[in-house]
């Protein structure tokens, strides 16, 4: 699907933050693991959302819709009515998801789709010997044929990929009844906030497990409780429309929780440093547009800032630098040569050097016809980059918007109108 931006001149309004994908899929997470009643608010309609969801679907105890929530049944979950189960394209839940599978004693096969069956996992391959599960993949990539449960043990995570693996296998452990004293340690873990986030969500759980420097340790087995959780607004799907609103208007969002544990979070200090107008109002966000300074920002741990920073830096007076770059490589694409091939077609003049991204102030489109490279980040970011140029604009597969905000573009229509 083709979707064409046409730019207004304007952008404000008064929206709600869309569900959390990341917040959601943690609490589907812990839902599964749990042996008692999870009551669900707020669940999305994301692909990602649909896939965690498709999992439990797949259990014996199936979830339900019930007067707009969704719950999910008592009793051990851990046993499905088939043995093939998809993660569609979605790196968290195959990153998740797969080590609290390897809790289940039946046989799965376990796929993905798009661009997620070249991603590197190689992990898993190096470290459930350890944890005694059969497990196969293909030369350290999906399909996945894994088969448990867990045998707890004391096991060292390489970190520098994703922290999504270390949510995993912090789920898997925390839901083994085997579990006892044994340690996570983690090796050079990024995206710590969203490590942070995985053991709140725990916590609403009733399990409680504290991350003290790079160790995780155990002291189970662990009883998890009746829960009754709403999903959170998502800061990484709103930092693009804070971008819209600090450079072409006005925004007030509701929704987004303060003192969220979420990553991106951070979006909110970089508009500070680059001269935009940030306040709350009890729970309300507001962004509008006043200076357009540059920056300078560290997104290691939140690289998902990456599409949107990339736009907020080419409308800057100076060069903007954006350090992390490693993040990008292993994304729904090569998200650093994107970000670069795909705004440079709308004027942005963006390099890499070495670990950082180089941003500086925009020049005339060379082309207005670009690719999203079937990544939501970057069809969100071209759209918003276009309501700065003086001609509408064609984005192909814009339909990867779906992965994460589904009414990016009724959000967007309606925020330009």
């Amino acid at each position: 699907m083709n979707n064409i931006i046409i730019p207004s001149g304007k952008f404000t309004g008064e929206v709600s933050a869309p569900p959390s994908k990341s917040h959601a899929q943690r609490i589907l997470a812990c839902a599964l693991l749990s042996h008692q009643k999870t009551t669900v608010l707020g669940i999305g309609k994301s692909t990602d959302e649909l896939s965690a969801l498709g999992i439990l679907e797949r259990s014996a105890l199936k979830p339900s819709n019930q007067d707009g929530l969704l719950v999910i049944p008592a009793g051990n979950k851990l046993i499905f009515d088939s043995e093939q189960i998809n993660f569609g394209e979605s790196g968290l839940a195959s990153r998740m998801f797969t080590p609290i599978l390897a809790n289940a004693s039946q046989e799965l096969m376990l796929y993905g789709s798009g661009t997620l069956s070249s991603r590197p996992m190689h992990l898993f391959d190096e470290v459930f010997e350890n944890l005694k599960v059969e497990f196969q993949s293909n030369n350290g990539t999906l399909p996945f044929r894994v088969k448990g449960p867990i045998i707890p043990n004391s096991i060292e995570l390489d970190g520098s990929l994703s922290s999504q693996f270390i949510t995993g296998f912090l789920y898997a452990f925390a839901g083994n009844k085997e579990t006892r004293h044994e340690k996570l340690r983690l090796k050079k873990p990024k995206s710590l906030p969203y490590i942070e986030l995985s053991l709140d969500v725990l916590r609403e759980f009733g399990v409680n497990v504290n991350l003290m420097g790079e160790e995780i340790e155990f002291n189970g087995p662990y009883e998890f409780k009746e829960t009754n959780i709403s999903v959170e607004g998502d800061w990484s799907s709103a930092s693009f429309l804070m971008v819209g609103a600090a450079l072409f208007g006005s925004i007030r969002i509701h929704g987004l929780k303060r003192e969220s544990k979420q990553a991106d979070r951070r979006m909110l200090d970089v508009l500070k440093n680059f001269g935009s107008n940030v306040s709350w109002e009890n729970d309300v966000l507001s962004i509008s547009k006043n200076e357009f300074k540059s920056f300078e920002f560290d997104a290691t741990h939140c690289p998902d800032l990456f599409p949107p920073l990339a736009v907020l830096g080419s409308f800057g007076t100076n060069v903007s630098f954006v350090h992390g770059v490693h993040r990008l490589f292993a994304k729904e694409s090569n998200r650093a040569e994107t970000i670069v091939e795909e705004l440079t077609k709308l004027g942005a003049q963006i390099e890499i050097k070495g670990d950082a991204m180089l941003i500086s102030p925009r020049k005339e489109p060379i082309d207005y016809a670009v690719r999203s490279c079937h990544d939501h980040r970057i069809a969100m970011a071209c759209a918003i980059f276009t309501l700065g140029i003086d001609k509408s604009i064609t984005i192909s597969d814009a339909e990867a918007v779906d992965k994460s905000f589904p009414d990016f573009y009724t959000y967007l229509e309606h925020l330009t109108m």
